[in-house]
Protein backbone atom coordinates (compact mmCIF):
# COMPACT_ATOMS: atom_id res chain seq x y z
CA UNK A 1 0.00 0.00 0.00
CA UNK A 2 1.44 3.38 -0.97
CA UNK A 3 1.53 6.21 1.52
CA UNK A 4 -1.06 8.98 1.13
CA UNK A 5 0.27 12.29 -0.19
CA UNK A 6 -1.18 14.50 2.52
CA UNK A 7 -2.26 13.41 6.01
CA UNK A 8 -3.86 15.45 8.76
CA UNK A 9 -2.64 14.30 12.17
CA UNK A 10 -5.20 14.52 14.94
CA UNK A 11 -3.57 13.72 18.25
CA UNK A 12 -5.14 13.70 21.65
CA UNK A 13 -5.86 11.81 24.81
CA UNK A 14 -9.23 10.66 23.44
CA UNK A 15 -10.15 9.98 27.04
CA UNK A 16 -12.85 9.34 25.87
CA UNK A 17 -13.35 10.36 22.23
CA UNK A 18 -16.54 12.35 21.72
CA UNK A 19 -18.62 13.90 18.94
CA UNK A 20 -16.46 17.03 18.68
CA UNK A 21 -13.57 14.77 17.67
CA UNK A 22 -15.68 13.13 14.97
CA UNK A 23 -17.19 16.44 13.81
CA UNK A 24 -13.72 17.98 13.51
CA UNK A 25 -12.54 14.95 11.55
CA UNK A 26 -15.45 15.16 9.13
CA UNK A 27 -14.83 18.89 8.64
CA UNK A 28 -11.13 18.33 7.93
CA UNK A 29 -11.88 15.55 5.42
CA UNK A 30 -14.47 17.63 3.59
CA UNK A 31 -12.81 21.05 3.58
CA UNK A 32 -9.03 20.55 3.70
CA UNK A 33 -6.79 19.21 0.90
CA UNK A 34 -5.93 15.98 2.74
CA UNK A 35 -6.15 12.35 1.70
CA UNK A 36 -6.54 10.91 5.19
CA UNK A 37 -6.84 11.84 8.85
CA UNK A 38 -4.80 9.82 11.33
CA UNK A 39 -5.99 9.80 14.92
CA UNK A 40 -3.02 9.49 17.29
CA UNK A 41 -3.95 8.53 20.84
CA UNK A 42 -1.47 9.82 23.40
CA UNK A 43 0.57 7.08 25.04
CA UNK A 44 1.82 8.91 28.13
CA UNK A 45 0.48 12.43 28.60
CA UNK A 46 3.20 15.08 28.74
CA UNK A 47 1.26 17.08 31.33
CA UNK A 48 0.65 14.08 33.65
CA UNK A 49 -3.06 13.71 32.95
CA UNK A 50 -4.58 10.49 34.25
CA UNK A 51 -5.67 8.35 31.29
CA UNK A 52 -7.62 5.17 30.72
CA UNK A 53 -5.40 2.41 29.33
CA UNK A 54 -4.03 2.85 25.84
CA UNK A 55 -5.88 -0.27 24.68
CA UNK A 56 -9.22 1.04 25.99
CA UNK A 57 -8.72 4.43 24.35
CA UNK A 58 -7.63 2.82 21.09
CA UNK A 59 -10.76 0.63 21.09
CA UNK A 60 -12.94 3.68 21.70
CA UNK A 61 -11.17 5.56 18.90
CA UNK A 62 -11.73 2.65 16.51
CA UNK A 63 -15.43 2.66 17.38
CA UNK A 64 -15.64 6.44 16.91
CA UNK A 65 -13.99 6.44 13.46
CA UNK A 66 -15.77 3.34 12.14
CA UNK A 67 -18.10 5.38 9.86
CA UNK A 68 -15.13 7.07 8.12
CA UNK A 69 -13.38 5.52 5.13
CA UNK A 70 -10.32 7.84 5.15
CA UNK A 71 -9.51 7.83 8.87
CA UNK A 72 -7.23 5.44 10.71
CA UNK A 73 -5.60 5.04 14.10
CA UNK A 74 -1.83 5.42 14.39
CA UNK A 75 -0.13 3.71 17.34
CA UNK A 76 3.08 5.67 16.76
CA UNK A 77 3.14 7.16 20.27
CA UNK A 78 2.85 3.74 21.91
CA UNK A 79 5.60 2.47 19.59
CA UNK A 80 7.84 5.39 20.60
CA UNK A 81 7.04 4.83 24.27
CA UNK A 82 7.56 7.22 27.14
CA UNK A 83 6.18 10.73 27.32
CA UNK A 84 4.28 11.70 24.17
CA UNK A 85 5.45 14.90 22.51
CA UNK A 86 4.05 16.01 19.17
CA UNK A 87 7.36 17.00 17.64
CA UNK A 88 8.82 13.56 18.37
CA UNK A 89 5.73 11.96 16.84
CA UNK A 90 5.95 14.08 13.69
CA UNK A 91 9.69 13.45 13.29
CA UNK A 92 9.11 9.68 13.57
CA UNK A 93 6.23 9.78 11.09
CA UNK A 94 8.24 11.84 8.60
CA UNK A 95 11.04 9.28 8.82
CA UNK A 96 8.63 6.39 8.22
CA UNK A 97 6.63 8.17 5.50
CA UNK A 98 9.12 10.45 3.71
CA UNK A 99 6.82 11.15 0.74
CA UNK A 100 3.84 12.21 2.86
CA UNK A 101 3.10 15.82 3.82
CA UNK A 102 1.62 16.29 7.26
CA UNK A 103 -0.78 18.81 8.70
CA UNK A 104 -1.63 19.06 12.38
CA UNK A 105 -5.21 19.48 13.59
CA UNK A 106 -5.48 21.42 16.85
CA UNK A 107 -8.28 23.05 18.76
CA UNK A 108 -8.15 26.80 19.20
CA UNK A 109 -8.09 26.21 22.97
CA UNK A 110 -4.68 24.50 22.63
CA UNK A 111 -3.08 27.59 21.12
CA UNK A 112 -3.01 29.27 24.50
CA UNK A 113 -0.73 26.47 25.77
CA UNK A 114 1.94 26.38 23.06
CA UNK A 115 4.59 27.62 25.49
CA UNK A 116 4.26 24.22 27.20
CA UNK A 117 4.80 22.29 23.96
CA UNK A 118 8.22 20.89 23.15
CA UNK A 119 9.93 22.90 20.36
CA UNK A 120 6.68 24.43 19.08
CA UNK A 121 8.42 26.82 16.67
CA UNK A 122 10.35 23.98 15.08
CA UNK A 123 7.18 21.89 14.86
CA UNK A 124 5.48 24.71 12.95
CA UNK A 125 8.18 24.47 10.25
CA UNK A 126 7.30 20.80 9.68
CA UNK A 127 3.51 20.84 9.52
CA UNK A 128 0.67 22.96 8.25
CA UNK A 129 -1.62 23.95 11.13
CA UNK A 130 -5.36 23.29 10.84
CA UNK A 131 -7.15 25.11 13.67
CA UNK A 132 -10.62 24.05 14.77
CA UNK A 133 -12.55 26.58 16.82
CA UNK A 134 -14.23 25.78 20.07
CA UNK A 135 -16.99 27.82 21.62
CA UNK A 136 -15.74 29.86 24.56
CA UNK A 137 -12.17 30.17 23.28
CA UNK A 138 -10.70 33.29 21.73
CA UNK A 139 -10.50 33.15 17.93
CA UNK A 140 -7.83 35.87 17.97
CA UNK A 141 -5.24 33.42 19.28
CA UNK A 142 -5.40 31.54 15.98
CA UNK A 143 -2.80 32.28 13.31
CA UNK A 144 -5.31 31.20 10.67
CA UNK A 145 -8.96 31.90 10.04
CA UNK A 146 -11.20 29.44 11.84
CA UNK A 147 -14.13 28.34 9.70
CA UNK A 148 -15.68 25.95 12.19
CA UNK A 149 -16.68 26.41 15.79
CA UNK A 150 -17.52 23.28 17.73
CA UNK A 151 -19.65 23.17 20.88
CA UNK A 152 -17.83 23.34 24.19
CA UNK A 153 -17.87 19.61 24.91
CA UNK A 154 -14.85 18.22 26.68
CA UNK A 155 -13.68 14.79 27.78
CA UNK A 156 -13.30 16.22 31.29
CA UNK A 157 -17.00 17.12 31.49
CA UNK A 158 -17.90 13.68 30.14
CA UNK A 159 -15.68 11.86 32.66
CA UNK A 160 -17.13 13.91 35.52
CA UNK A 161 -20.67 12.98 34.48
CA UNK A 162 -19.77 9.30 34.12
CA UNK A 163 -18.12 9.34 37.56
CA UNK A 164 -21.57 10.35 38.89
CA UNK A 165 -23.14 7.46 36.89
CA UNK A 166 -24.91 10.09 34.75
CA UNK A 167 -25.08 8.45 31.33
CA UNK A 168 -28.09 10.45 30.20
CA UNK A 169 -26.41 13.86 30.24
CA UNK A 170 -23.58 12.67 27.98
CA UNK A 171 -25.49 10.35 25.63
CA UNK A 172 -25.68 13.04 22.93
CA UNK A 173 -21.96 13.82 23.24
CA UNK A 174 -20.44 10.37 22.76
CA UNK A 175 -20.78 8.09 19.71
CA UNK A 176 -23.11 5.23 20.70
CA UNK A 177 -20.50 2.53 20.09
CA UNK A 178 -17.99 4.39 22.27
CA UNK A 179 -20.55 4.64 25.07
CA UNK A 180 -21.15 0.88 24.75
CA UNK A 181 -17.42 0.25 25.31
CA UNK A 182 -17.42 2.60 28.31
CA UNK A 183 -20.43 0.79 29.75
CA UNK A 184 -19.11 -2.71 29.04
CA UNK A 185 -15.71 -2.04 30.64
CA UNK A 186 -17.09 0.26 33.35
CA UNK A 187 -14.67 3.03 32.36
CA UNK A 188 -14.65 6.32 34.27
CA UNK A 189 -17.49 5.22 36.61
CA UNK A 190 -17.37 6.27 40.21
CA UNK A 191 -17.11 3.64 42.94
CA UNK A 192 -20.76 4.12 43.92
CA UNK A 193 -22.07 3.28 40.43
CA UNK A 194 -24.02 0.01 40.32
Amino acid sequence: MTDPQHVALFGGSFNPPHVCHTLATLWVLQTQPVDEVWWIPTYQHAFNKDLASFEARKAMCQAAIAPFRDVRISEIERELGGESRTIDTVLALKERHPRTRFSLVVGADILGEVDRWKRWDELMTMVNLIVVGRRGHDRDTSPDKIDLELPDISSTIIRDALARCDYESVRAWIPADVLSIIDHHQLYLGTHCA
